[in-house]
């Protein structure tokens, strides 16, 4: 028997709002999203943190609701409310039944247009972002990678922690914070996202009631990043292991090679059966945790490979990424190896879209980097055009010894990551 299909929907406001959905059959929730393009690297320096500080105050309360009553109003009906800030974008969502989904919207409505950012709530949320900062540093494993994009984009917006810093955030009083607010939160850079069970013609009315906001848009910062050669830096600090990531500055969401490169980093990091998982941990046995990821953004984005090890096992490991990396630069993969690397990815597209939270990311973020909708299928049909040829070609592309950023976090000494065999890759 034939799935029902999916269905999409587009509608631009007259204010310039997109409402976008996706109607799923079989389901009866729906996940919402108000996008704002605004996000860390839209920051000056001396503001650094400012999106993801508008993004906890905004739960604080409006004119009409506390905090608590904003929580509760959306929880006793069996749903939650959330926010994210992320390098290019703010989210604030909700999942919930799909007979809710009137209350949902005029909640995030109230939320985003009604925020009191009362100077006490302010004082409070600062310490709370500051707490949360500190958890990150005395966090080894996640602060590293914090410092490896500081260092892969050097002076650059982009290598700025979505957090802030201690020192901005305190700097942060409510007439810089409004004003960054009122600079970016223009309706021609919010979208609308929905998945699930939901009606579009209804989703676009409650969007008109709730986000007709006065036409507009904010500048972006459209400067690109322009990483450095090699660089390797060692941040020393007393602890048993050193964690190190080790990447290259790669191509933007926009590029459809970002398939190619989605192709490399499941071969090398996709389960137990994945590339550098089995050389550095099970056969070498010098570490718990090692994988690769990759981060795209609208005109850039980095490939990295992150792993923890001993400090007296960490030049021993680098150097067998290096070799895998080059083995990936020298050597096709074989018919086999292809096959498996696509029936992953596949998978894993198809898998995760079982979500309909992952949907709506799915969707907006197509909609915010591409101004498109693509189907599921034709990125299947895609994955399967990928040839081992191709592949070896981006390893080439992106894996470039002179442009690469070693960070490393732990006892290790530069001195000591300098004894890596760079010619291994």
């Amino acid at each position: 028997m034939r799935k029902p299909a999916m269905q999409f929907s587009k509608t631009v406001l007259a204010n310039g709002v997109r409402v976008i959905s996706e109607r799923v059959p079989g389901v009866e929730s729906v996940s919402i999203g108000i996008w704002v393009h605004v996000g860390s690297r839209d920051e000056p320096a001396r503001v650094s943190g400012v999106s993801h500080l508008i993004e906890h105050m905004v739960f604080k309360g409006t004119k009409k609701r506390s905090a608590v009553e904003i929580a509760e109003a959306l929880e006793s009906l069996g749903g939650s409310i959330n926010a994210f800030t992320s390098r290019e974008h703010t989210c604030y969502y909700v999942r919930i039944l799909s007979d809710h989904l009137p209350k949902a919207m005029e909640i995030l409505g109230d939320m985003l247009n009604n925020a009191v950012f009362s100077p006490r709530d302010l004082r409070k949320e600062r310490q709370v972002i500051i707490e949360e900062i500190n958890d990150v540093i005395d966090t080894p494993s996640d602060y590293v990678h914090d410092l490896f994009v500081e260092q892969m984009w050097n002076s650059h917006p982009l290598g700025q922690p979505i957090f802030g810093k201690a020192k901005t955030v305190k700097s942060l009083n409510r007439e810089r914070m409004l004003d960054f607010y009122g600079t970016h939160y223009q309706s021609a850079n919010i979208v609308v996202a929905a998945t699930g069970d939901v009606s579009h013609p209804a989703l676009v009315n409650l969007s008109k009631k709730y986000f007709e906001w006065p036409a507009g848009r904010a500048e972006r910062n459209g400067a690109l990043p322009e990483p450095g050669g090699l660089t390797i830096k060692a941040n020393a600090k007393k602890s048993t292991q050193t964690h190190v990531c080790l990447g290259f500055p790669s191509i933007g969401f926009p590029d459809q090679r970002r398939y190619l490169l989605s192709a490399i980093n499941t071969y090398l990091s996709s389960g137990m059966s994945a590339r550098l998982f089995q050389k550095v941990r099970e056969e070498a046995g010098l570490c718990y945790s090692i994988y690769s990821y990759q981060d795209f953004f609208r005109d850039s984005g980095f490939f990295c490979v992150y792993f923890g090890a001993d400090a007296k096992q960490v030049i021993r490991a680098t150097n067998i990424v290096l070799k895998e990396l080059r083995r990936l630069k020298e050597t096709l993969l074989n018919r086999s190896e292809l096959a498996k690397i696509k029936e992953q990815l596949k998978g894993n597209m198809t898998l995760s879209q079982e979500s309909m939270y992952n949907r709506m990311n799915r969707i907006a973020q197509h909609e915010l980097l591409l101004n498109a909708y693509i189907e599921l299928s034709r990125q299947r049909r895609i994955v399967d055009s990928l040839t081992a040829r191709q592949i070896r070609d981006m390893a080439n592309l992106i894996f470039d010894r002179d442009k690469m950023a070693l960070c490393s976090l732990g006892p290790t000494t530069r001195r000591e990551l300098q004894s890596v065999r760079w010619s291994r890759l």
